[in-house]
């Protein structure tokens, strides 16, 4: 099997927001998820997909059948997602949720690491970006935040 992922960029048409109709068991309205694909991610996989059939026929596959289409995002049939954003990291408390340091730009004692973080998803597995922004984001609170507590940026 020939697998082959690619990226998907944040659109300002795709994001989270809170439900207007259905809520939780206290009453709260739950996080409603607005995502499609775009032009971009289907040429793209049209693009994977006459590679990985070149590939295949180079291999001397006995079947080589191409997968996909442009069928809407459905979070049902697409399991391994790695779904993120949500409270973006950027330079100002206008254009993002939290600082370089992941810390909340009005709740300075409120710090949110993960995927979330991050606007982009440049491939599969963010696993290590993830890594790598959490031990950025703790070396800040230790050495930085909790000797001085206030605003990092």
């Amino acid at each position: 099997m020939i697998a082959l992922a690619g990226e998907h960029l944040s659109y300002r048409q795709n994001f989270m927001d809170l439900d207007p109709t259905y809520t939780d068991k206290f009453g709260d309205p739950l996080l409603r998820f607005t995502l499609d694909w775009t032009d971009h991610e289907y040429r793209q996989s049209e693009y994977a997909r006459e590679i990985g059939l070149k590939i295949a026929s180079a291999m001397g596959a006995a079947q080589a059948e191409p997968l996909g289409g442009r069928a809407p995002y459905n979070v049902v049939g697409y399991q391994s997602t790695h779904i993120q954003g949500g409270t973006i990291m950027g330079a100002s408390p206008e254009s993002s949720v939290v600082n370089r340091y992941q810390q909340h730009w009005d709740v300075q004692n409120l710090w949110v690491l993960g995927a979330s973080c991050m606007p982009q998803n440049a491939s599969h597995n963010p696993t290590l970006t993830i890594l790598a922004t959490t031990t950025w984001a703790a070396d800040a609170l230790i050495e930085r935040y909790l000797k001085h507590p206030g605003g990092l940026a």
